[in-house]
């Protein structure tokens, strides 16, 4: 524990015949000391009480001033000692108290900073998350403020506004988890405590979503249903049909998918979302789709996004988020013409694919598995030991073949 203590150093005397008064900090036995700028003649100290006579023509203001400084640095040991509880070293500590505070982080400028590192790194999804959420949040409440005043009301206040606005509670979810993000970076950077933290309180909540399912017979219907070559939805028809094929592979990773992760028959990519690696076995039908597309572009198999446009991250995501609505636009209009009930996008085909595979009575490990995720694992997200991708071949050989070989007969 350190000793802290306001003391005359009567070692070095100053030219004016006055001594500096000094704080001596002690840690088992180990001084330090810090001047306070101020000296007295040896006259006007009392050493047995360790502070300055009432004879001392300034007492009163000299008094009050290392009151202060006593104060200060009795604040900053406590605040020392609880973070360094096991040892604490006296350099270090003097070093702590005569150390001029940083200047406090405002929440909306160090967020704009890591805006714009995402966009030097290339994580344009990211940047642009993290770009809108702050956009977003400023309407509701101001972030021009050092972190250490985002309390629990503060994002109480924020919630009710974006409630009030008719914001969805999955909206807001999304918000407050990339504010946590930015919040937790903060801590990491050591620009605000995490004894200060907030969303150790706030709980942020979630809305149970019904996932987008088609029926079996829905999507028999979108197999069965012809689409002249000559149509514009013809392409948005077969990348639907190849999306469920490919057990749900998302819009960005089918359009970026090259010649070169074929292979073998199978197709081996990363998925961008978590960087996991998947390797699916191609169906005959899934190969004729991509046989319909090859030739488009050297670098992708689709060729929906042009060769120059893919060396610019920053570019990319913006043109395949367009891509992507046009995608779904068209699917749309193919399901409204079937007659499906549920509003057709690519999510569809991915959850769809899922319970299809549960109503083949295949096991939920299986199925999260072959998806990539905890799909119906509340317990744990780590993944589950990789199955032999026989087995997961076999699933997607069965649920696929459900949905064309009766699409077939009909």
């Amino acid at each position: 524990m350190a000793i802290l203590k306001l003391i005359l150093d009567t070692r070095r005397m100053k030219s004016d015949s006055t001594y500096p008064i000094v704080f001596s900090i002690s840690v088992n036995g180990d001084t330090r000391y810090i001047p306070t700028k101020h000296a007295v003649l040896e006259k006007d100290w009392n050493s047995k009480t360790d502070c300055l006579k009432k004879i001392h023509p300034a007492y009163d203001v000299l008094t009050d001033r290392l009151n202060e400084l006593r104060v200060k640095y009795l604040s900053r040991i406590i605040d020392y000692e609880k973070h360094h509880s096991e040892h604490v070293s006296v350099n270090e500590l003097k070093d702590y108290l005569v150390a001029v505070p940083k200047l406090k982080v405002i929440v909306s400028e160090f967020w704009s900073t890591e805006v714009k590192y995402l966009y030097k790194a290339g994580r344009t999804g990211s940047a642009v998350i993290y770009e809108n959420t702050l956009i977003a949040l400023k309407k509701v409440g101001n972030l021009d403020i050092p972190f250490n005043q985002v309390t629990h009301k503060l994002l109480r206040d924020m919630e009710a506004s974006m409630i009030s606005n008719g914001i969805k509670t999955n909206s807001i979810a999304i918000y407050y988890r990339t504010f946590r993000a930015i919040y937790n970076k903060a801590i990491i950077a050591k620009e605000v405590s995490y004894d200060l933290y907030p969303f150790r309180t706030f709980k942020i909540k979630k809305a149970v979503t019904r996932p987008r399912v088609l029926t079996a017979e829905e999507l028999q219907k979108y197999f069965i249903t012809v689409v002249e070559k000559s149509s514009w939805l013809y392409e948005s028809w077969l990348m639907g049909k190849l999306m469920f094929m490919l057990i749900g592979i998302n819009f960005k990773d089918l359009v970026l998918l090259s010649e070169q992760q074929i292979q073998h028959g199978r197709v081996i990519f990363n998925r961008s979302k978590t960087g996991r690696q998947y390797s699916i076995q191609l169906l005959p039908e899934a190969q004729e789709i991509l046989e319909y597309f090859k030739g488009r572009a050297e670098r992708t198999l689709l060729g929906k996004i042009r060769d120059k446009n893919l060396d610019d991250k920053n570019q990319l995501y913006p043109l395949i988020k367009q891509a992507n609505k046009v995608f779904n636009k068209h699917i749309g209009i193919i399901g409204k013409e079937l007659g499906i009930m549920e509003k057709l996008t690519g999510y569809c085909f991915r959850y769809t694919w899922a319970n299809l595979a549960k109503q083949q009575g295949f096991s939920k490990d299986l199925i999260s598995e072959a998806l990539g995720h905890s799909y119906g694992l509340r317990v744990t997200g780590i993944y589950l030991e990789s199955f032999d991708l026989a087995h997961i071949d076999a699933m997607n050989k069965t649920v696929c073949e459900t949905v064309m070989n009766k699409a077939q007969e009909q």
